[in-house]
């Protein structure tokens, strides 16, 4: 399954997915794929200080992850 480059929208399924959605947006970018998981990219620049804002960054499990929910866009 190749979806690097795909825009996908998060859910949160439990209080740590929600509260990561809350903070870094729903819209984020697989940036890679590998094995079951996916390597997501924040839509916008949202972690660190308030002058140095960073992407966030997380994996997310094609299947069954633990704390979000997700669809292609």
């Amino acid at each position: 399954m190749d979806m690097a480059g795909s825009r996908i929208k998060l859910v949160g399924r439990t209080r740590h997915g929600k509260n990561r959605v809350h903070q870094h947006g729903n819209i984020w970018f697989v940036e890679e794929v590998r094995g079951d998981k996916m390597l997501l990219r924040s839509e916008h620049k949202t972690e660190g200080p308030k002058h140095n804002k960073v992407f966030d960054g997380r994996w997310v499990h094609l299947k069954n992850d633990q704390n979000f929910e997700w669809s292609e866009i």
